[in-house]
């Protein structure tokens, strides 16, 4: 990994164990012709160490009568030894600080000589007055994943420079931010948690434990709007041709979930059902703004009021949600203050609006409370895949019964997902826990970095494992106890464990501590072993099935045999099937999506269906008016059964829902059909600039293999 080549690894390599930064100060100033930001970042840094492990005299720059109390401690106060830039294999006794950093250009380090109280929190103040406060430059290297700052003098952490300021420039080609246009064709940009998250963007320090503050101007063209995390709306001013945007924010949380987003959108305000909530906007290109007004106005204020009497106050003061270009490679991406939604949501009927669900859930769970270790995912993804159902019952007003068939036909479909993602997943990718609490290091850039397996890993992008197979564990551990019992505990979990980093081994201490009985058929061991720790899907959901009075689920099974019944007649000889017609069969009407989506799903077990079979699922469906997931079943029939009248409106779908694409892409280019990977190769030419780079690398891949 220290040379450039792509690894599925990703490194931490700042050193958190040593020294903190505790607040960041961003001056953005966005150039979307150029595609990068011209950046100022000032960063107020707080020795790791315990005091009273300090030797008297050790070091000459410190008071080592100050107070013991810092919170801040590590196992150790010794000067460490550094790699020289010029030579690696050189060794002094100098501190030096480490960023986490990549694909950025640095062009000057300094010491700030300046009061941390008056630097922090400028208001709408210029950045830029307070370089006269720069006292020395420092030296730096920046290396594949790190930047590295050290002083002339010799210096151990205790006496580095408190403050610094880094003046550097964002690159096109930085994975963590997307350049792309709109669907209005205006250009936007957008940090995404890409698989390196915010290094690409800024110098910070990635380890989740390094949590900070932050604040930021972000200057772009007048008429462009910013949307940032941050604790209120943003101070905003103008000046020569410019618009300035002022956010800050004094929770305390990791860089990686900082969030920006700039471009040319409108916007509606989103009113609230209850006077306690958060601030709600919604902001969209203008051709979408309306729908997505529509879609959200009623839904989003009912998702809250539902979850904040589940779970207690959203923990952020205000959601602004926008609807980012259809390159976007998921439904939604929750961060503080910020959701990205897909405009893949808009389709249909909106019923999937349960996604908006997902991402409020990701307030609590993910941001409110995030993951020590950045490889339990489920930790986030599963719990707010777990709550989107519950939300979404109440946010609909489901009367009991109608709850509960909704309920099983949602597990019942995630299960039949998660065999198929079990089925074409490697088994390492399966894993809830794969570090089972253990830290890996390896040498980068000459630091002995952290490594979080699979980090860069494309097609762990992908996979929903996590998500789904961490939704059946909070599922199991629900049904143990009852939901409300369950439901109560939660709201205890985030009481106890709100602002701090967990992993799973205290969420499910605190189970156990709080329903001692189960223990008698459930213990921590079991649970490790049976679904954290190894691949496969657990015994205990292989045998979820729909109840047999389920009336969504027993209409389904109607609607399937009436289509395997005429399929089976349309293949026959023709002079036989002349004799049929479609107005014997009885057909349920008005499924819901997720009736549908079973449906599709079934019928994609036949081994032929006829083109008669498909062009009436087509007609009695409208596929273009039902929900991108629905539509996304009924396009893997039509390359399955390679359906060529449906092939223009295959080009369509691939084009506008990315998020649900890339199953499609592999199915189009592993099929064997000349026509189906053309459309393949067509529609991956067209958007291959505005792609996500886990996109580009995971198709590419798909050419490659199908070329060998």
């Amino acid at each position: 990994m220290a040379n450039s080549k792509l690894n599925t690894d990703l490194p931490l390599v700042s050193n958190v164990n040593d020294i903190l930064v505790q607040h960041y100060i961003f001056n953005f100033a966005c150039n979307f012709e150029e595609k990068c930001f011209e950046c100022y970042a000032v960063l107020f840094l707080e020795p790791v160490v315990d005091f009273a492990l300090l030797e008297p005299g050790k070091c000459k720059h410190v008071d080592t009568s100050a107070d013991t109390s810092n919170p801040l401690k590590s196992k150790n106060h010794e000067v460490l030894q550094c790699s020289d830039a010029e030579n690696t294999s050189q060794s002094f006794s100098k501190f030096m600080l480490i960023l986490d950093c990549h694909k950025i250009e640095v062009d000057q380090v300094s010491e700030i000589k300046s009061s941390a109280d008056k630097l922090k929190y400028l208001k709408c103040s210029d950045l830029k007055k307070f370089l006269q406060n720069v006292s020395s430059q420092l030296h730096f290297v920046v290396e594949e994943w790190s930047l590295k700052i050290w002083t002339d003098s010799e210096t151990c952490k205790l006496c580095f420079p408190k403050i610094i300021g880094i003046s550097y420039k964002t690159v096109p080609s930085g994975p963590s931010l997307l350049w792309v246009n709109d669907q209005d064709g205006n250009p936007s940009v957008f940090n995404y948690g890409a698989w390196i998250n915010n290094r690409s963007f800024f110098p910070c320090q990635e380890p989740p434990i390094a949590m900070a503050s932050w604040e930021a101007t972000v200057s772009v063209p007048n008429s462009a709007t910013v949307l940032m995390s941050g604790d209120e709306e943003p101070y905003v001013w103008s000046d020569e041709g410019l618009t300035t945007f002022y956010y800050f924010t004094r929770a305390v949380l990791p860089m990686s979930v900082l969030c920006l987003a700039a471009g040319f959108w409108k916007h509606h305000v989103l009113s609230s059902t209850h006077r306690t909530g958060p601030k709600c906007r919604v902001f969209a290109p203008s051709k979408l703004v309306q729908k997505a007004f529509q879609v959200l106005s009623e839904y989003v204020p009912c998702c809250l009021s539902v979850s904040e009497n589940t779970l207690g106050p959203y923990p952020f003061p205000r959601i602004d949600f926008l609807l980012v270009p259809p390159t976007f490679g998921s439904f939604g991406m929750a961060s503080p203050n910020v959701i990205f939604l897909s405009q893949s949501l808009l389709v249909g009927y909106s019923s999937m609006c349960s996604r908006v669900a997902h991402e409020i859930a990701h307030g609590w769970f993910g941001l409110l409370i995030g993951a020590l270790d950045w490889t339990e995912e489920w930790l986030s993804e599963g719990f707010a895949t777990f709550m989107e159902d519950y939300f979404h019952t109440l946010a609909k007003n489901m009367q009991n019964c109608e709850k509960k068939d909704y309920l099983e036909l949602k597990a019942f479909l995630r299960k039949k997902n998660l065999l198929h993602e079990i089925e074409n997943t490697a088994d390492e990718l399966q894993i809830l826990r794969p570090s089972q609490g253990k830290v890996i290091k390896e040498i980068i850039d000459g630091v002995d970095a952290a490594i979080l397996k699979n980090g860069q890993n494309p097609v762990k992008g992908f996979t929903q494992v996590h998500y789904i197979k961490g939704y059946f564990l909070l599922k199991y551990l629900s049904d143990t106890v009852g939901t409300e019992s369950f439901m109560q505990f939660l709201r205890a979990y985030i009481k106890k464990f709100k602002g701090q980093l967990v992993t799973c081994q205290e969420f499910l201490t605190m189970f156990f501590d709080m329903f001692p009985e189960v223990q008698e058929i459930l213990t921590l061991e079991k649970i490790y072993e049976n679904w954290l720790h190894n691949p496969g899907v657990p015994v205990e959901v292989k045998g979820i099935k729909p109840s047999p009075e389920n009336e969504l689920f027993k209409k389904v099974i109607s609607e399937t045999e009436n289509w395997v019944k005429i399929n089976s007649c349309m293949l026959k000889k023709r002079q036989k099937r002349r004799k049929f017609s479609f107005d014997c069969v009885s057909f349920v009407n008005n499924l819901t999506a997720e009736q549908t989506i079973l449906l599709l799903e079934n019928l994609l077990n036949e081994e032929k269906i006829s083109t008669q079979i498909l062009r009436h699922l087509k007609e009695s469906f409208k596929f273009e008016e039902t929900d991108a997931e629905v539509q996304h079943r009924w396009f893997e029939m039509v390359v399955k059964y390679k359906y060529r009248p449906a092939y223009a409106a295959l080009k369509d779908f691939l084009t506008n829902h990315l998020a649900l694409g890339v199953y499609l892409y592999g199915e189009l280019i592993f099929s064997g059909d000349k026509v189906q990977k053309a459309i393949a190769e067509e529609c991956y030419t067209s958007l291959r600039a505005e792609m996500e780079p886990n996109y580009i690398c995971t198709i590419d891949q798909m050419f490659l293999d199908s070329a060998s």
